[in-house]
């Protein structure tokens, strides 16, 4: 004799069954549809990807790419197509209702947007205006995308883990950016970080510039304001690079500034560059400021500058 479900029992079922055979499961059972509504969906990984000639929306292990004239479907190594469908944007709304909107919550581990060649983002082109995600990860391409995201951002989910973006002079003003745990900023031909940008992360935990080549970034001078203030600081900032000039060149800045706080950071575990210098910078009677470079041949910025507050005890 089998056993009904009770309704807290499926709807626990249902909240961690995985989002795509949710969606199937779901349009194949009209009895559960009025539930389904109800009950928060969670996606692991949420991608769109948008270029001239392709749309394409990855869920957890789903991959759909919209192209002119038919959707291709891949997961777990089997592919199938469908032809005859409408416009690529209207696929990818038709895609967006089916696998994602109408529900209570929309729970997102990682949202991440890779919109390219682009003057706008595309995203308020196929997203419904009231969806809202409760998201731990924003990874936005574009600045255009990023823009667009946070108005399907509920603010419950703020702070964010993680967010990481290209930045633009209004980056350094949004909520999101300034709440974020660690924040990455990818600076490419950004001209300059200036002081009055860097003390807007003071709230964040890590932020970390990456693909730094030509842009200035004044963390000598925000370094500087604190000591003269003895304001605390309370985040940790990464300069990460492929480029050793680079690296050479703000090592040489912080040589100038603190010479007199040159340190061996006994006991800090790190893969210095071999002969780099390495600094313990007093802030105030609770705070210091440990500065090293560190090398990473396994990663795609080889090098990293590391400006981390510790306690002064």
């Amino acid at each position: 004799m089998s056993l009904l479900l009770s309704y807290p029992g499926l709807q626990c079922i249902l909240e961690n069954l995985e989002a795509v055979k949710r969606a199937h499961i779901i349009a194949r059972a009209p009895s559960l549809q009025k539930i389904d509504k109800l009950i928060p969906v969670r996606l692991g990984n949420l991608t769109i990807d948008t270029d001239w000639f392709n749309n394409e929306l990855t869920i957890n292990k789903l991959s759909i790419k919209c192209e002119k004239d038919e959707a291709k479907f891949e997961m777990n190594g089997k592919n199938f197509c469908r032809k005859g469908l409408a416009s690529r944007i209207d696929k990818m709304k038709k895609l967006v209702h089916f696998y994602i909107y109408g529900k209570a919550n929309i729970l997102v581990d990682k949202f991440n947007l890779q919109s390219k060649f682009r003057l706008h983002s595309l995203l308020p082109d196929f997203l419904p205006v009231n969806l809202k995600f409760r998201l731990n990860s924003l990874d936005a391409f574009s600045h255009e995308d990023f823009e667009a995201a946070i108005s399907f951002i509920d603010t419950c989910s703020l702070p964010l883990k993680t967010v990481v973006t290209i930045p633009q002079l209004s980056t350094f003003d949004n909520q999101v950016v300034k709440s974020a745990e660690t924040l990455y900023l990818k600076l490419g031909h950004y001209p300059r970080v200036t002081v009055e940008d860097l003390k807007k992360l003071n709230n964040n935990q890590t932020v970390i510039f990456k693909h730094c080549r030509y842009p200035r970034i004044d963390i000598v001078p925000l370094i500087e304001y604190h000591v003269e203030t003895k304001k605390d600081i309370r985040t940790t900032f990464v300069i990460s690079t492929g480029d050793r000039d680079f690296i050479n060149n703000m090592l040489s800045e912080f040589k100038l500034a603190f010479g007199e706080y040159r340190s061996d950071l006994d006991g800090v575990d790190e893969r210095f560059i071999i002969g780099s210098s390495k600094y313990l910078i007093p802030i105030n009677n609770e705070s210091r400021i440990h500065v090293h470079a560190i090398e990473e041949p396994e990663e795609g910025d080889h090098w990293k500058i590391v400006i981390k507050p510790v306690s002064g005890l």
